[in-house]
């Protein structure tokens, strides 16, 4: 009967030691999440920011000073080549223009008076002449008329070169009449309107114009790309470019501009290099000058990779720095895979070596992902979406 007892106490005891190893055995697979490797070329970003400004911007000056009269247009108006903007007070540039009138007119009045001045002595000379031939008139008189022609021949002179300067003065005086009517050089929208009536137009270097006239069928950011990123970019460049108003729709655009000096910007330590980015035409969002943007600078692979999100690469680890290993699930074990890295986005890692389109890498969780060993098992979790759609 003990010896009954006893058998039986040891079956049970394998029994339970058996349930327990099959349990621990389940406990020991671990469910983790895999990304099917895609193959496809990498898109690396260099971002920025800056601002919307429209294209070919004139601030229209005025180039006399005068009080303005009458401002013709309004803010935001389209105006079109030759239109007048702003009319300013003609009356002292209209005197101006009499007066240089009237001065051309005298000049005139004194060529005429110079040249019947040389007839008259001419016809006095000739009759001076015969008498001469008569012996009935000295040599001398013939002299002093003479002396007297040619004197009359240099005022002449003098006159009509009076006559060109005061004729260049009336021009100048019409020049600046006609300036106190402002005139559209282009077609376009006036996008600021910095003048009212009454106010004084300062000729030439006035830091404010009177207005800006915009080109509205093209726009453009104006970013400011890190020296450290300059040397990723270049001219026709596919550029993503979101205005603060309308963060979740992209506007398409491309680099036409790289400023050839960098410039320092208030609050930066580093350097920065204006980068000027024309956005395609759209109708979804209204821009205006002036928005805020974040701009991401396309640069695209033209080779194709395998690509695994980055959070599957893992360093070799102490005294392996430079090497890169991923975990690929084959037949429900994790098996450790040592990788050579590519280029890079903001999201995927492009993969050398050590991996090909299709291969199951775990992706997470971290707390999994941290602790797998090679060769232990996994089972995959199941989901609805289809990874390699992104």
């Amino acid at each position: 009967m003990k010896k009954l007892l006893l058998v039986l106490v040891i079956v049970a005891a394998v029994v339970a030691l058996s349930v327990v190893n099959r349990q621990q055995g389940e406990t020991a697979v671990e469910t983790v999440q895999v990304f099917d490797v895609i193959e496809q070329p990498i898109e690396s970003t260099v971002l920025a920011t800056g601002k919307l400004t429209y294209g070919d911007e004139r601030r229209v000056r005025s180039e006399v000073n005068a009080r303005v009269l009458l401002v013709d247009v309004e803010e935001g108006e389209r105006v079109s080549k030759g239109q007048v903007l702003v009319t300013l007070n003609r009356e002292d540039f209209e005197t101006e223009v009499n007066n240089q009138k009237t001065n051309v007119n005298l000049r005139r009045i004194d060529i005429e008076r110079a040249k019947l001045q040389i007839e008259s002595l001419a016809i006095q000379k000739d009759r001076q002449l015969k008498l001469f031939e008569q012996k009935a008139a000295q040599a001398t008189t013939l002299e002093d008329l003479q002396n007297q022609i040619d004197l009359a021949n240099v005022n002449l002179k003098m006159q009509q070169q009076l006559l060109e300067q005061s004729e260049y003065n009336l021009q100048q005086a019409q020049n600046r009449l006609a300036k106190t009517v402002i005139k559209s050089p282009v077609d376009g929208l006036v996008s600021a309107l910095d003048i009212k009536e009454g106010e004084m137009a300062i000729a030439g270097g006035a830091d404010v114009p009177l207005l800006t006239l915009v080109d509205p069928s093209q726009i453009y950011s104006e970013v400011d790309v890190d020296e450290a990123d300059i040397g990723n970019v270049e001219i026709g460049q596919p550029v993503r470019v979101f205005a603060v108003a309308y963060l979740d729709t992209p506007l398409q655009g491309k680099v036409t501009n790289i400023a050839t000096s960098a410039r320092q910007v208030p609050g930066k330590n580093s350097l920065v290099f204006p980068v000027e980015v024309e956005i395609a035409a759209q109708n979804e969002v209204v821009l205006r000058p002036g928005m805020s943007t974040r701009a991401e600078i396309l640069n695209r692979t033209e080779s194709s990779y395998p690509l695994v999100p980055i959070e599957a690469i893992q360093d070799g680890g102490v005294g392996a720095e430079d090497t890169y290993q991923v975990f690929v699930v084959a037949d429900g074990v994790a098996k450790l895979v040592e990788v050579t890295l590519g280029p890079q986005d903001d999201r995927f890692q492009a993969v050398l070596t050590g991996l090909s389109e299709g291969d199951q890498v775990i992706t997470g969780p971290y707390r999994i992902l941290r602790t797998l060993q090679d060769g232990d098992s996994v089972a995959v979790e199941a989901s609805d979406d289809d990874s390699s759609s992104d």
